[in-house]
């Protein structure tokens, strides 16, 4: 039994990923070679999330009838043309809602480079408490961390219906 890289990633929590970038990935560079850690960090989010976003892509692609597919076909279309005028212009309708739900849960998981030493919100808002000049209440920032959060998710996520409304992703 082979498992794709795709499906091995996708059952990989985030933070296994963030821990293999900044203890284990300078193992299997060449000798000598050394990445900041910030830049480490970049290479297996994007690694991961491009392994989700090729699995929603292959989702819709998956979703289209084969009549899409023949009737490019019976139009005279190469397989590249009628890959870039038909078949992915309606994949990615398709896959509208989960690119926007990936897109959301990967700034959501990026809290978790908090564990790798990075800065982020919660780490900020701790050094901010221990300054002698906070006097405010305790969870006061993370209630504001909460909210902005809350509504960055929630601005994507009317955005993506609007999306789907102006593009007509329906299918009847």
């Amino acid at each position: 039994m082979s498992v794709t890289f795709i499906e091995f990633v996708r059952g990989v929590p985030l933070i296994t990923l963030l821990f293999t970038a900044s203890l284990l990935l300078n193992y299997f560079l060449p000798p000598g070679t050394s990445f900041d850690l910030i830049l480490r960090v970049i290479i297996m989010v994007t690694i991961f999330s491009t392994a989700y976003m090729a699995e929603v892509i292959r989702g819709g692609l998956a979703a289209l009838p084969q009549g899409q597919t023949e009737a490019a076909q019976a139009l005279g279309l190469d397989y590249w043309k009628a890959q870039r005028l038909v078949i992915m212009p309606q994949a990615l309708k398709i896959s509208i809602p989960m690119i926007v739900s990936t897109f959301i849960g990967l700034f959501k998981d990026t809290t978790l480079v908090v564990f790798i030493g990075l800065l982020d919100p919660i780490a900020l808002s701790t050094a901010i408490r221990a300054s002698t000049q906070w006097q405010g209440v305790y969870w006061e920032l993370f209630l504001f961390i909460g909210g902005m959060f809350f509504l960055f998710c929630f601005s994507m996520s009317r955005y993506s219906i609007h999306l789907e409304r102006r593009l007509k992703t329906d299918h009847r």
